[in-house]
């Protein structure tokens, strides 16, 4: 091999060697200078008057001749290093690089957070979480969408008696919190029995407690529709925020927000309230971050905040027990693979029964939090993560073991799309299913998955209901029930017997579309959402609120039985289900309704009449009529009135074979929240706590 193909071979090496290491060749290792020392170049050498002051001051030989002058001595021509010799050095050199680098990348790298062995990521340092929070900073990692909820299980009993058609299905609510009072009472309506929810208002049979806009507790008796203000809770130092309440026995549970060391936290306190006159504070609990949504199992608050960090700022959640503030420990936390963005999913559960010992246990997961479902046993954290590279929508899934106070975060996974809410999920025998909407071609369709105790995917049905969106889903045993829309509401029943193969029943449409479904006895569901209207551009509005009742006895048949449509009119029930109040004793339903009257007395020309035997003439009666109306207005050539009025007040109905209206009860003007009925009493509750009641026997 000749020398200058050696040179070439050398130069090759060197150049792949940075190449694949990714390196940046320092100026004295580049391409140049190499080329340079390959064609035998040396590099810049000191001046010969630099030399020879070394070399004497070095005790050398003097190069300088008689008479004191200096004269140039040539430095003596070097002998050419062999280029291997050299690019060994360069080699040396190389790796030194190298290694510095790595050590430097190693030193400032996050963690890698991928699972291993099945097991997530559990941080071992402040340090690690710190180099994380760092890599996320400005990523744009906030990309998420919506969604704040908490789902819970179905029961063993309800999914049977619902497979089976048991009539015991009719209007049913979840067992309440009693005192023991012998009256007959509504309870906060669940989406599974035995695990309550939070909501702002909850009743005993004996007194009522409702959340004020104020954000305060008030606490009223009530008896043959008569309320007395007792107490307020809600102001103290303790916190000054309450969002929602659990009751249970002589206890009072609030949940909300607290600020306190220049931060914001999320607070669990119990208060003691056998004298409901005087409430006494028990324990107070909190943690870092935003109330994600909560659930009460047993003797047990479980609660989920959401809590955003940032470089230069808090890196650890904090929590508030015995009394201080504390850290959480790094041995607590850990971590989804790949996170896209800089927040927690903080879980703390709160025993109520400890009295003021306030027994409790705080674990966190590096993630994002928007929806939640919860069983006695399970609870799984959702939220969207937006995928660049693929341009689309995954739900990111994670799953925390309960068991009392031992709380643990264990498994993840995604799937393709988005959760409509909080009865998108659900859990039986093992297998957690969730339906989702995606994006295909430019269109929406719908999905649902089914996962194994793993999370691992054991079935799925993609594609279905193309151009449609999921508005409501309800799951039952091996059924699930799923509305979709785009300008009609069709409803499919998925069967799920088989996990592996979940396939389509049958289906119905009908106009509108339900946000809202509950099971109505043997082969029924009730759905309450939106009547819509034709906006006159091709497209749909929420014209008002809708009932239908849906024979589903025979799956791959279900039918439309009933339904009814109130035009204006809309319910908080639309949007929440913890607003629908279940009579199971008489078997009927009621929702808060606000409902606009429209005084529109339309334009000149519809006011006037003709004669067969005679002129034009004005009808006198719309003469009148607008001779004494107040505040016409004159809007585009039509007539209109100001004196347009708000009705507020509470719905009662029934479905069994059709759907039967028993009372529109108008109970004022000003918007109702909730409903509640002890004994033969309704009473609805506005923003401020003032109540409102009538008597109702069906």
């Amino acid at each position: 091999m000749s020398r200058n193909t050696d040179h070439n071979t050398d130069l090759e090496y060197i150049r792949e060697k940075f190449s694949s290491d990714g390196i940046k060749a320092p100026e004295s290792l580049s391409e140049d200078k190499i080329m340079e020392m390959i064609a035998g170049i040396e590099p810049d050498m000191p001046a010969a008057s630099e030399t020879s002051s070394a070399s004497q001051s070095a005790g050398g030989p003097s190069s300088a001749p008689a008479g004191g002058e200096h004269a140039f001595t040539p430095a003596a021509p070097k002998k050419k290093r062999p280029l291997r010799k050299w690019a060994a050095a360069a080699a040396c050199a190389l790796v030194a690089l190298i290694g510095v680098t790595q050590v430097f990348s190693a030193l400032n790298a996050p963690p890698r957070t991928d699972i291993v062995d099945g097991e997530l990521y559990t941080f071992e340092s402040e340090s690690e979480i710190n180099k994380l929070v760092k890599s996320l900073s400005g990523s744009g990692s906030r990309r998420l969408f919506s969604g704040h909820d908490l789902i819970v299980e179905d029961t063993q009993e309800m999914s049977d008696a619902m497979e089976a058609g048991d009539s015991a299905m009719a209007p049913k609510a979840a067992s309440g919190n009693s005192t023991g009072a012998a009256s007959d009472h509504s309870d906060t309506y669940l989406q599974v029995e035995e695990v309550d929810e939070a909501d702002i208002v909850k009743t005993d049979g004996k007194y009522i407690y409702y959340v004020s806009d104020s954000r305060e507790v008030i606490i009223m008796s009530a008896s043959k529709g008569e309320t007395e203000r007792l107490s307020v809770i809600g102001s103290q130092d303790i916190e000054n925020y309450v969002e929602d309440i659990y009751l249970k026995g002589d206890i009072l549970v609030t949940v909300g927000r607290v600020y306190d060391e220049d931060d914001g936290y999320a607070a669990v306190v119990t208060y003691d309230i056998s004298d409901r006159s005087s409430p006494k504070l028990i324990s107070a609990y909190r943690q870092s971050g935003d109330v994600v949504s909560s659930r009460m199992v047993g003797d047990n608050v479980y609660l989920v905040t959401s809590d955003y960090v940032y470089e230069g700022g808090r890196i650890l959640p904090r929590i508030y027990s015995d009394g201080k503030y504390s850290d959480m420990a790094p041995s607590d936390i850990c971590c989804v693979p790949e996170p896209k963005q800089s927040s927690y999913i903080v879980l703390g559960a709160v025993d109520i029964s400890s009295g003021k010992e306030g027994r409790s246990k705080t674990h966190a997961i590096f993630g994002a939090s928007q929806d939640i479902y919860c069983n006695d046993h399970n609870l799984y954290v959702t939220a969207s993560e937006w995928n660049d590279k693929g341009n689309t929508t995954y739900t990111r899934i994670v799953r925390a073991k309960l068991d009392g106070l031992r709380i643990k975060f264990d498994a993840t996974t995604k799937v393709r799309g988005y959760v409509n809410d909080q009865f998108s999920m659900d859990e039986k025998d093992g297998y957690f299913r969730i339906a989702t909407t995606s994006q295909r071609d430019g269109m929406d369709v719908n999905n649902l998955f089914v996962l194994d105790s793993s999370l691992k995917e054991t079935g799925k049905l993609t594609g279905f209901a193309r151009n449609e969106s999921i508005r409501s889903v309800r799951f039952f045993g091996e059924k699930a029930y799923v509305i979709t829309y785009e300008q009609i509401d069709p409803l499919f029943i998925i069967d799920l017997s088989s996990p592996a193969e979940p396939k389509i029943d049958g289906e119905v449409k009908i106009d509108g579309f339900s946000t809202l479904l509950i099971p109505a006895g043997e082969g029924r569901l009730l759905g309450i959402g939106h009547a819509t209207g034709d906006n006159g551009y091709g497209g749909q509005y929420a014209s008002g609120l809708k009932l239908v009742l849906f024979d589903i006895s025979d799956p791959s048949a279900p039918a439309v039985l009933d339904s009814r449509e109130f035009e204006n009119m809309d319910s908080p029930a639309q949007s929440t289900h913890k607003a629908l109040t279940v009579n199971t004793r008489d078997g009927w339903y009621a929702i808060p309704y606000g409902v606009w009257h429209y005084n529109d007395i339309g334009t000149p020309e519809d006011n006037i009449i003709i004669e067969e035997d005679g002129p034009v003439q004005e009808d006198s009666a719309a003469r009148a009529e607008e001779e004494t109306q107040e505040d016409i207005l004159i809007d585009d050539g039509g007539i209109s009135s100001s004196s347009d009025t708000y009705e507020a007040g509470v719905l009662v109905f029934g479905a069994d074979d059709s759907l039967e209206i028993y009372d529109q009860h108008k109970l004022g003007t000003q918007y109702l929240a909730r409903s509640v009925y002890i004994d033969d009493y309704i009473y609805a509750l506005d923003d401020k706590g003032n109540v409102s009641s009538f008597r109702f026997e069906k």
